[in-house]
């Protein structure tokens, strides 16, 4: 009988764990694990998910990400087919690379979101690699360094603490504690549906809390342009775009009115009100 195809739940976060066939070392050497991540960054462009932590162990992978409107399935799909195609030709291979069904388990609270990155973290410590923590293939790095791109690291240092410094001691904290293998409960598509309501809302409810200086920030980062442009008379076409979607965040989130927005930026309030109908319509 064929598998029922994954029911896809925009914006929800997902625990993905996809295992070599049979539990076969697929990411066995450097350029191995080089090439996952350069996929995995192609097809991050390419979808808009956002990815929150990964580990690439040499039998399996594990990813912590965010989905926007392109199902998780069709992401997944994409990246295994594409280093199935690498590592079969890489290694004068021919058939399965991959297990033929990842796993997939919906997060639903944030804090089960922050167990779950300290475990992802925390895999080549139970697998006693020497490296330990500091293990070059996950992407702990990017949190103890602040690093942005690849992994999305301000929405969870946010969520820990507004002070970046201090955000990221509470990370080490964390990640300091080794965490036994999650738990997840089965249900029915009812309550499938309750985790992806109630996951919207604590995300949400977690992005409202911005302040119009880490908007910009956020938006900056997201939309990769610079912040003098952003909030100047640039008409560079990318920096136009951003500029719009910081005027709307800014309305939805109360953090500035349209006759603030039209004086800090320099725009008629009438074209504040046009881009405003026009992203809440589109």
């Amino acid at each position: 009988m064929a598998r029922k195809p994954r029911i896809h739940y925009e914006d929800a976060v997902y625990h993905v764990i996809a295992r070599g066939n049979n539990r076969a070392y697929v990411f066995e050497t450097d350029e191995e694990k080089t090439k996952y991540l350069e996929i995995l960054a192609d097809y991050k462009e390419r979808y808009g998910f956002r990815l929150y932590a990964y580990v690439i162990m040499d039998n399996h992978v594990h990813l912590l990400l965010q989905v926007g409107e392109t199902p998780l399935a069709k992401i997944m799909q994409g990246i295994q087919q594409r280093y199935t195609q690498y590592y079969n030709w890489h290694r004068k291979h021919s058939g399965h690379v991959f297990e033929q069904r990842y796993k997939a388990f919906l997060c639903d609270k944030e804090s089960y979101i922050m167990t779950l990155l300290c475990y992802i973290h925390q895999n080549p410590v139970r697998a006693k690699i020497a490296e330990g923590i500091d293990y070059r293939w996950s992407s702990h790095q990017y949190y103890v360094r602040r690093m942005y791109g690849l992994v999305n690291v301000e929405f969870i240092l946010n969520i820990l603490n507004s002070d970046s410094e201090k955000a990221t001691d509470q990370y080490l904290n964390l990640v300091g504690t080794v965490i036994d293998k999650p738990e997840y409960k089965s249900g029915n598509e009812e309550e499938k549906e309750e985790q992806k309501t109630f996951l919207r809302t604590e995300m949400e409810k977690r992005q409202m809390e911005l302040t119009w200086e880490q908007l910009i920030e956020k938006i900056v980062v997201e939309e990769k342009v610079n912040q003098e442009q952003l909030v100047g008379k640039c008409r560079i076409r990318q920096v136009v775009a951003a500029r719009k979607r910081l005027i709307y965040e800014a309305i939805k989130r109360n953090l500035m009115t349209r006759t603030q927005l039209a004086q800090i930026l320099q725009i008629d309030p009438a074209n504040i009100t046009r881009i405003w109908q026009e992203l809440t319509d589109s």
